[in-house]
């Protein structure tokens, strides 16, 4: 069994896998902004507990909550390599992963899940060790995207690229310092980007295994951005050149 918090994160719990869903614990200080849980659960018939804001702390294990937690059968499922790989070839698009090297804080793992997820990735690769897992509070951090997003664990990241790259996927680092700029790069091609850990960036044999690298200009006085933020920009800049391309192949057809 597992555990989520937060209102988002037992919305889309509802939504992804209500069957695996054994009940919900709801704090009776909170009165407003669960209705919409609570008639989900019932119309299901998933048990709804009133249990007072300390209970809840101590099941969730946090105070930051919003007073609403959920016990889930089983732990947290992962996917590998393979069904990624399957699910983006049965798709019929270009492949689209995103491949995080060694990120150690749970809210930047939950915010690059949440924005894969709003960008279309097919897929988030982690490495097994020496890395954040998929925890409680990844999964209030990514808004419940965990529960819709395909997380495969990997033993060797390396390895998982050159997987990639036999199938076609081109492997581009997010990085600063690197001479190309992602917004004059082509994205709009079967990819896997990497964002690297947040103090140490991509390790040297992740680095060397990337086909190419590409940087994100800034003008500012701060000359860095967080692991999740050059991850959201990166993602979305790839989903941009991608509607584009698409914009421009449909005018293309409808032109007499």
């Amino acid at each position: 069994m597992r555990i989520i918090y937060g209102i988002n994160p037992v919305k889309e719990a509802l939504k992804a896998s209500p069957e695996k869903m054994e009940k919900i614990i709801i704090s009776i200080e909170r009165a407003s902004g669960t209705d919409e849980i609570i008639q989900a659960a019932r119309a299901m018939n998933i048990e709804v507990i009133r249990a007072p804001r300390e209970e809840i702390d101590a099941i969730a294990g946090t105070p930051k909550n919003q007073g609403v937690a959920a016990s889930i059968i089983g732990e947290f499922r992962y996917a590998d390599l393979d069904g990624l790989i399957g699910s983006w070839k049965a798709s019929g698009k270009s492949a689209f992963f995103l491949i995080l090297d060694s990120i150690q804080d749970p809210q930047n793992l939950g915010s690059l899940v949440r924005a894969a997820e709003a960008a279309g990735v097919n897929g988030v690769i982690i490495p097994r060790d020496r890395a954040c897992e998929v925890t409680p509070a990844v999964v209030k951090a990514s808004a419940g995207a965990t529960e819709h997003m395909s997380v495969a664990r990997e033993v060797n990241l390396t390895r998982a690229i050159e997987r990639l790259k036999a199938e076609g996927v081109w492997i581009a680092a997010i990085e600063a310092g690197c001479a190309g700029d992602i917004y004059n790069t082509d994205l709009d091609r079967d990819l896997a980007i990497v964002v690297g850990s947040e103090g140490r960036g991509i390790r040297r044999l992740v680095r060397e295994s990337c086909d190419f690298c590409v940087s994100i200009p800034m003008s500012g006085k701060i000359n860095s951005l967080s692991a999740a933020q050059a991850g959201a920009i990166a993602v979305f800049e790839a989903r941009r050149q991608r509607l584009a391309a698409s914009e421009v192949a449909r005018k293309s057809r409808e032109t007499p």
